[in-house]
């Protein structure tokens, strides 16, 4: 185990050490890879998934368990099969249907914008999907990635 700010990085060879590869299938039957990392903090543990290589932004998951390691690991892999199951855009970046799943992330280029199905959707892609439902309802809901 190495120390990273405070929060013990999990590492070793054997049998569940980390960092691990593991493959997920996608809404398209797609096959894609992800490095998953746990980290070890004060009271429990967090893994954490990010794509290799993606097309795009890629997908990022992450889970906790206050025991284990491999129970936080088991969230995660159940959080990624069912959130990669479902697919909220078109091809042609339209709402599939009425509601929108992803991460909120920034960068220096384009600012905040939020990744959905794997894809960046930016500030101006986000206002021309509201703006086809204009006069709806809607629900916002933000919530911690380890949940």
């Amino acid at each position: 185990m190495s120390k990273e700010n405070g929060i013990r990085l999990v590492s070793g060879g054997g049998q569940g050490g980390f960092p691990i590869r593991e493959t997920f299938e996608d809404f398209a039957g797609r096959k894609r890879n992800f490095v998953i990392d746990c980290h070890e903090g004060p009271l429990g543990y967090t893994v954490r998934a990010i794509e290799e290589k993606p097309k795009g932004e890629g997908y990022e998951f992450a889970a906790y368990s206050e025991t284990t390691p491999d129970a936080a690991l088991g969230r995660l892999r159940e959080k990624a099969r069912r959130s990669m199951a479902v697919r909220h855009l078109s091809s042609d970046r339209n709402l599939l249907h009425d509601t929108l799943t992803g991460r909120i992330t920034s960068d220096r280029k384009r600012g905040l914008f939020l990744v959905v199905d794997g894809i960046a959707v930016d500030m101006e892609d986000l206002t021309r999907l509201l703006e086809t439902h204009e006069g709806y309802e809607f629900e916002l809901r933000i919530k911690d990635p380890v949940e």
